[in-house]
Order: structure tokens, then C-alpha cells, then sequence
């Protein structure tokens, strides 16, 4: 059975019901979502004919999913009511015993994995499908494909790093540089006279990569990207900072470094609590510039953010603390999956407070699309 869970925000209920169409096959994304909660703005939500009605014309791209929507719709939200009526006595129990909090745990991350289907730690409120969602899916690691894919991401990761230029010369063996000073000094034994060359090169740049990766709710269609991500570049480069966030910033660098990505995400699960949660993304890039990660920030830094830009934070600590970061590091690079639609623009409060301090916006979360516009960066 397909399970609708209890929410306690009406944007919540619209984003779940746009989960719930796109399993019958509705291609609905980010932008989707984005357009629906941003008309019902302009409307009164409680008039329930609007209400369907802004819903119908932004999530239905056909004249059969527009003749289909009515119907998903009713099942939908009676579903969701009857539930609710049927368990509010459970619910009143459940607040006044108010249970202590689990910690997290690897089915957590794997229901992020998955998009949060069906997960066992949310309180189940209705039933709303003759299927059932399978959750014994195994977590893969990467095929051979994107394997080499994400060898050659990390070459090309390494390659625009060490394009920095360097002021400093060192001694070298090979003959690109002629060092004129050195040159002179060592034929003075022969009385000034030309016998031997001494040649130089840049000094190569301690460089250092930092990766923030959002893994609250609103990420979760691009969970697999982001967690193969992580774990590819914390095994393949040994600049590189890892960090995840939510409401709150987490050093995963030291977890993600294991044999296998099964390994990996088990130990995530004891140093991250806030998988498909809210999102704080000016609150954790303040704790990196205040904490450890102070100190990986520098002139030769690159950072990279993966996240949609939606933020639930301050964003007057947004702005703040993004001009922070723009004045420390070397380049800051923001991949968000909402600008790959060629309609797109920032909506979101988040990230248009964030365009002025990127350096470059990827649009992709697939790793060919990444690998495409990293030759792009390079060359």
C-alpha cells in the first residue's frame, strides 16, 4: 500500500501530493512544485475550488493527466481527511506521552535515499494505493559506467584546482623557465662564461577543496547523486572537505571514508540527524566559518554547494554569511538541480540572495551533465 503520511504544513500536503502523482506516472519535479506552491500565493487557499483548481493547471502538462486529475485529487485529499478524523485520539495519546527522540539510523538515510517512501519513522495516518512501495531495495554502488565518469570528474576537479596561478618560483628539472639568476651564480666557477642552465616553475598551489551537500527534505529527488557524489570525491581527492547540512552543518569527511558506499552510509547515520529535514543553509555555512572548518577556507579554496537553495533560515544570515565565505575562498561554485529547466529563474528567496557571491551555477545533478560543464570550467 501506498501510505500518506500526517503533515503539519499545508506546503507539506502539496508537496507530498505531488509525490503521490508522480508515481502514476505525472512528470513532476522541483520546478513543478515550485510553480503549484508559489501560485496558491495569490489565491485563497481555503477555497477549496481555487485551491484545485491552481493545482490542476500547474501540475497537469496533458489533456489526459488533465481528465485523470480530478479523480487522483478527491482520492487523494478524502483519503488524507478520513485518516486524520479516524486517528485523532491516537495522536492526542502520542503528544502526551511525548516519546524521546530516536537517534538516526541507516533506514533513515536509506528512506532519503529513496524519497522518504513509506518510512516507518514518520506516524502513519492513511492508505492510498492498491500498491504496496517496496522498501527492501538494496542500496548499489556505482556501475562501471559512472564509475569512470566519476574517475574522470575527479581528474577534471583536480585539473581546474591546479590551474591557480602561483607566484613563487622553485628549482626544476625541466626546461620550460630559464632562472637567470641561478644561471649566472652557478657560472661564476667558470668566469662568467655559459656552461650550465638552471631552470625554475611555479610553486604548485596547496589547494583545497570544501563540499556542502543539502540533504534535507527538498533534495530528496537527487539523493542518490549527492550521496554518490560525497562518497566518490571524499575517496578520490585528497584536498577535499566534506560537509552535509540540513538546519545544521555536519563534518562527514571522516565517515564517508570507507570500503564500500554500504560501509559509508552506515556510518553517516551516527554523525548526521537531520536527513529530510528543514533547511538552514545560512546557520551551517556560519558554523563552518566559525568552527574547524575555519581553518580549510583560504585563498586557494574551492567550494562547492549542491542544494536547491530553498532555506527555511534567516536570510538576512544568509547573505551575511555567504559575503563571508565569497571573501575567504578562490571561486565558489553552486550545482543546483532547478536551473536545468530551460524556464528557469530564482524564485527562491535563497538563491537569489546567493547569486551574487557564486562564481558559476551548474544546472545538473546527473553525472554526465556534472562532467560536461567541469570541461567546461576547465577549458
Amino acid at each position: 500500500m501506498e501510505r500518506i503520511t500526517r503533515r503539519t504544513a499545508l506546503s507539506d500536503h502539496v508537496i507530498q501530493f505531488c509525490g503521490f502523482l508522480r508515481r502514476k506516472d505525472f512528470p513532476i519535479g522541483p520546478q513543478e512544485q515550485q510553480e503549484a506552491l508559489a501560485s496558491l500565493v495569490h489565491i485563497n487557499w481555503k477555497d477549496s475550488t481555487q485551491f484545485k483548481l491552481v493545482l490542476q493547471c500547474t501540475l497537469c502538462k496533458s489533456f489526459e493527466q488533465f481528465t485523470q486529475f480530478d479523480e487522483l485529487y478527491y482520492h487523494y485529499w478524502s483519503s488524507l481527511k478520513k485518516s486524520v478524523d479516524s486517528k485523532v485520539k491516537e495522536v492526542a495519546t502520542a503528544e502526551q506521552q511525548q516519546p524521546k527522540p530516536k537517534p538516526p539510523s541507516f533506514q533513515e538515510i536509506k528512506n532519503w535515499l529513496h524519497g522518504n517512501q513509506a518510512s516507518d519513522e514518520e506516524v502513519q495516518m492513511a492508505q492510498a494505493s492498491d500498491h504496496e512501495i517496496n522498501q527492501t531495495t538494496d542500496l548499489k554502488m556505482v556501475n562501471p559506467t559512472q564509475l569512470q565518469d566519476w574517475r574522470e570528474i575527479i581528474a577534471l576537479l583536480q585539473k581546474l584546482v591546479d590551474q591557480l596561478p602561483a607566484r613563487r618560483y622553485v628549482p626544476s628539472k625541466s626546461p620550460k623557465h630559464l632562472h637567470f639568476r641561478a644561471t649566472l651564480n652557478r657560472n661564476l666557477r667558470y668566469g662568467g662564461e655559459m656552461l650550465e642552465l638552471k631552470f625554475k616553475e611555479k610553486k604548485k598551489n596547496k589547494t583545497q577543496i570544501v563540499l556542502l551537500c543539502d540533504v534535507s527534505k527538498s533534495m530528496e529527488l537527487y539523493s542518490k547523486f549527492v550521496l554518490h557524489m560525497m562518497y566518490m570525491l571524499q575517496n578520490g581527492l585528497f584536498n577535499l572537505q566534506c560537509y552535509a547540512f540540513s538546519t545544521s552543518l555536519y563534518d562527514v569527511s571522516k565517515p564517508l571514508k570507507s570500503r564500500d558506499l554500504q560501509g559509508a552510509l552506515k556510518a553517516l547515520s551516527s554523525r548526521v540527524d537531520g536527513w529530510s529535514g528543514g533547511t538552514n543553509i545560512g546557520a551551517s555555512i556560519s558554523q563552518l566559518l566559525s568552527g574547524k572548518g575555519n581553518r580549510y577556507l583560504h585563498s586557494k579554496t574551492f567550494v562547492f554547494v549542491v542544494s536547491d537553495g530553498w532555506d527555511g533560515g534567516d536570510i538576512g544570515q544568509l547573505e551575511k554569511s555567504l559575503r563571508k565565505l565569497k571573501a575567504r575562498v578562490n571561486r565558489l561554485i553552486w550545482i543546483n538541480p532547478l536551473a536545468q529547466s530551460s524556464k528557469f529563474k530564482p524564485e527562491v528567496l535563497g538563491m537569489k540572495t546567493a547569486l551574487p557571491y557564486i562564481d558559476y551555477l551548474i544546472p545538473s545533478m546527473e553525472v554526465g551533465g556534472f562532467k560536461r560543464w567541469l570541461r567546461m570550467l576547465v577549458t
